[in-house]
């Protein structure tokens, strides 16, 4: 008999590999290509911080006394030298006007969907969600609300 947590591991689609910054095997989810490192999915967060400093014009030294940092310990988060916390992932997301949720597509954009195309689509919705006034999003939500609950079709 299986085991709550096998269960769950199996329900998920969970794959059981190893990383080399964690010494005991773990489980994740699959990418599109495979089930991506630790270290590439902190590179690929670091590229998409420098991106988001670009696009303001902003140096490293611009940016590192905004939070509080010296410009050589700003830019070991753009060299991934050093690993980007949630809350500085936040404040520099407030510095330089990003949504969080495009630093984690640009490391992770299978957890957004099944295809790189799906993935693509649904960080289109969100972009234009995000944008939208507060009463464009009640109606919005209305509606899917309202498509959720329609009965499945059936093809004749």
């Amino acid at each position: 008999m299986r085991s709550r947590v096998e269960k769950y591991i199996e329900d998920k689609g969970l794959l059981e590999t190893r990383d080399p910054e964690v010494d005991k095997p773990i489980f994740r989810g699959p990418g599109f290509e495979g089930v991506p490192e630790f270290s590439e999915l902190d590179s690929r967060i670091s590229e998409a911080l420098r991106q988001a400093r670009e696009r303001t014009g902003l140096t490293h030294a611009d940016v590192a006394p905004l939070l509080g940092l010296h410009p050589q310990v700003y830019g070991r988060y753009e060299r991934n030298e050093t690993k980007m916390n949630v809350t500085r992932l936040i404040h520099l997301s407030e510095l330089l006007d990003f949504s969080p949720i495009d630093v984690v597509m640009a490391a992770a954009p299978y957890r957004f969907g099944k295809t790189q195309r799906e993935a693509e689509r649904r960080r289109e919705l969100i972009k234009i969600v995000e944008t939208l006034p507060a009463d464009a999003v009640d109606s919005l939500l209305s509606l899917v609300d309202a498509m959720t609950r329609l009965p499945p079709k059936t093809e004749n």
